[in-house]
C-alpha cells in the first residue's frame, strides 16, 4: 500500500473512531449513576481517541510526530508564533501561558465565590453542568477525566487527526481547521456557546503546541483547563441546585 494510500486510509480510520465516539456519548445527560457515567467515559474516549491516534501513528511509522513537531506543520509555525507574540522564545512563552493561567483562575475563582455568595447563577460557558462531581468520590473521577483528556484528545485532535489530513490534502491548514472543527462539534452537547467556547480552546492550544512545538505542553494546558473547570472550581465554590439543573 502506497504511503498516500495508507494516510487516507488511516484518515478515514480515525474519522470513523470520532464518530463512534460521539454517536455514544452521553456527557450532557445528567446520569442517575454518575459514578457509571465517568467509568463509561474513562473506557470509550482513551479508546477512541488515544489508541486510535496511537495505532495510526504506529502504522504510518510517524510514531517520533509524538515527540517532534511534523514537518508537515512547519507552514503554520510562523502564524502561531507571531499570534502567540513571544517568537522564538518558547521558554518565556510557557512561562506567561502558565502564569496567565494561575492569574485567570484565581480571578474565577474570586467571581464565582462572589456570585454564590450573592446567590446567582454560576456562569458557564456552556452547558456542563451535568460534568460536573457533587462528593469527594466523584471529584476523583472528574479529575482522572479532566488529566485523561487533555492527553488523548490533544494526540487526537492536535496531532493525529490534522498530521493526516494535511497529508491526504496537502495543506496543514485545512489539517487543523478540520481537526479543531470535530473538536468543538464534539462538545455540541454543551450547546452553541460551549461549541463555540471549544472552538476557541482548540484554536488557542493549537497555537500554542505549533509556537513550542510541543506536544506535552498542549497536553498539560489542556490538562489545567479541565481540572479548573471540572474539579477545582466546584471544590471550592460548591455547585448550587439551580447551577446543576441548567444542563
Amino acid at each position: 500500500m502506497g504511503v498516500a494510500l495508507l494516510d487516507a486510509f488511516l484518515l478515514i480510520a480515525l474519522i470513523g473512531a470520532y464518530f463512534w465516539y460521539i454517536r455514544g456519548d452521553r456527557s450532557g445527560r445528567a446520569p442517575a449513576d454518575r459514578i457509571a457515567s465517568y467509568r463509561r467515559w474513562m473506557r470509550r474516549a482513551p479508546l477512541a481517541f488515544g489508541a486510535s491516534a496511537l495505532v495510526a501513528l504506529l502504522l504510518a511509522g510517524r510514531w517520533d510526530a509524538i515527540a517532534v513537531l511534523p514537518p508537515e506543520f512547519s507552514p503554520l509555525i510562523p502564524g502561531a508564533r507571531r499570534l502567540a507574540g513571544f517568537g522564538d522564545n518558547v521558554v518565556h512563552l510557557k512561562i506567561a501561558v502558565l502564569a496567565g493561567f494561575a492569574a485567570g483562575a484565581v480571578i474565577g475563582l474570586g467571581i464565582a465565590w462572589w456570585r454564590a455568595h450573592r446567590g446567582q447563577r454560576q456562569l458557564m460557558s456552556g452547558k456542563f453542568a451535568a460534568l460536573l462531581p457533587r462528593t469527594p468520590g466523584e471529584t476523583g473521577w472528574t479529575a482522572a477525566l479532566g488529566i485523561t483528556a487533555g492527553v488523548v484528545e490533544e494526540l487526537f485532535f492536535r496531532l493525529a487527526l490534522p498530521l493526516f489530513a494535511a497529508s491526504v490534502t496537502g495543506s496543514a491548514l485545512v489539517g487543523m481547521g478540520l481537526a479543531t472543527a470535530l473538536f468543538a462539534y464534539a462538545h455540541r452537547y454543551q450547546g452553541w456557546a460551549g461549541v463555540a467556547a471549544s472552538a476557541l480552546v482548540g484554536v488557542t492550544v493549537a497555537i500554542l503546541y505549533l509556537a513550542t512545538g510541543q506536544l506535552w505542553f498542549a497536553m498539560l494546558v489542556h490538562a489545567l483547563l479541565n481540572l479548573n473547570a471540572l474539579v477545582l472550581r466546584p471544590l471550592l465554590v460548591p455547585v448550587s441546585s439551580s447551577d446543576a439543573n441548567r444542563s
